[in-house]
């Protein structure tokens, strides 16, 4: 009777270490494919803040300013 409860123990615990493997490999390998994706998501949002910083930084536009009037 032991003999058997050690292998069923046994057995059940390489079960949960190959599942634990292959959860792992399946991650592993979406993190892989995902990479060049985000790498181009990555560059496309750099490309845009920039924009964004270079139209802030140029002046605004004669009528937008605040113009002040001598009293």
């Amino acid at each position: 009777m032991h003999a058997f409860t050690h292998t069923r123990i046994h057995a059940a615990r390489t079960a949960e270490l190959a599942a634990d493997a292959a959860a792992e490999r399946l991650a592993r390998e979406a993190a892989d494919a995902a990479a060049p994706a985000s790498a181009a998501l990555r560059e496309r949002l750099g490309e845009a803040l920039v924009a964004a910083g270079t139209r802030l930084m140029r002046p605004g536009h004669p009528h937008a300013r605040v113009q002040r009037h001598a009293v």
